[in-house]
């Protein structure tokens, strides 16, 4: 008996913590299973938190029944039932982590279910093992409400990797999305060509001008292209959002620049104006811009005359703005029309009564 005794306590002294050791499954109920080891004279335990990774354990109980057999890693020897505490977990993280290593040398993708958002990034565990995923590596944009994350299913790269040192297995699902566009991006580039007319989402203004997205590719269109009118900006004519038809006036796939115009879509005014404004007739115009020399008077989309300060008023007039002012409507009379040049000369003391009854009597 003594001898039995001895053999017994010599077995226990040889059990280790991060011992393997293998047994049968005596009991599967309150959270654990009991696990008969053979040859040591206390049975284990192993908690369901300690079988597998929380999003398989319902999977790999079901899969289980008492008098399997089972292996694990011993990590603690003895808790308050006098069992020996084993971990399936600890038993596979080294198959674990020779897949993780496999994962990272070829650079392949993997899906992870978040556990935990913290400031820095966020929690996620690949059969047991912590990846950890900072903020700048979620998105290609930061991403404010990370916790809206936890519970959802990521597509990550392992970006860093060691064995030695667990809490450098580092991923990123960054790294996916901006290949993803920038893959979609080349395949973009290669339906575009010059002369084309296809449809673009406007996405922001600029002081020179809107970007429009076409199939994930930002275009520019120049403020001087929008509309044949004057305009001061953009959202005098586009809203955000707004789909419109433009036409590809250049694009550079080298330096990814694309010039698009809106107007290149509608005739150029001074091409059909030929009988619109004769010499003599009178003309509704309302006035974009004043200078000391004059205003320029807009007659329609795209066409500006200039009404000289000299054929203001048959008063003298010092500066145009005294008597003028931008958004001003007004009637005048054409004196000169230059199709060719694109000129249109304008005269408001040309329809005064003074100056009608000076041509009657002429």
């Amino acid at each position: 008996m003594e001898e039995q005794l001895l053999l017994m306590n010599e077995m226990d002294r040889q059990f280790r913590i991060g011992d393997e050791v293998e047994g049968e499954i005596l009991s599967i109920k309150d959270e654990q299973l009991q696990i008969s080891l053979v040859g040591y004279k206390s049975d284990g335990v192993i908690p369901f938190k300690e079988l597998t990774s929380e999003d398989r354990i319902n999977s790999t109980l079901e899969n289980l029944k008492v008098g399997d057999k089972i292996k694990a890693k011993v990590i603690k020897l003895k808790n308050e039932d006098n069992y020996v505490v084993l971990s399936r977990l600890e038993y596979e993280k080294e198959t674990t982590l020779a897949n993780l290593e496999e994962l990272f040398n070829t650079k392949s993708e993997f899906d992870v279910v978040i556990k935990d958002a913290k400031e820095k990034g966020l929690v996620a565990y690949y059969n047991g093992v912590r990846i950890f995923i900072p903020a700048s590596q979620i998105d290609t944009k930061y991403v404010e409400d990370k916790q809206s994350l936890v519970g959802k299913t990521l597509t990550v790269r392992l970006i860093d990797f060691s064995r030695e040192n667990l809490s450098k297995i580092v991923a990123s699902r960054k790294v996916i999305l901006e290949e993803t566009k920038a893959k979609k991006e080349a395949e973009a580039w290669e339906t575009l060509h010059e002369g084309d007319v296809v449809k673009a989402e406007i996405k922001r203004f600029t002081k020179f001008g809107a970007f429009a997205e076409i199939n994930g590719i930002d275009g520019l269109i120049h403020l001087s292209q929008i509309s044949w009118k004057h305009i001061n900006s953009c959202d005098e004519v586009l809203k955000i959002g707004e789909i419109v038809d433009v036409k590809i006036l250049s694009l550079n796939k080298d330096e990814k620049k694309l010039s698009l115009s809106i107007k290149a879509l509608t005739p150029e005014p001074w091409s059909i104006i030929d009988q619109k404004y004769a010499v003599n007739s009178a003309v509704l115009g309302k006035v974009v811009r004043i200078n000391d020399f004059g205003a320029f008077v807009e007659l329609e989309p795209g066409v500006d005359a200039l009404l000289h300060v000299s054929q203001i008023s048959q008063e003298h007039v010092d500066k145009p703005s005294d008597v003028l002012s931008v958004g001003q409507v007004i009637t005048a009379k054409v004196v000169d029309f230059n199709g060719e040049d694109k000129k249109i000369s304008l005269s408001m003391k040309a329809l005064e009564p003074a100056a009608e009854e000076a041509a009657e009597e002429e």
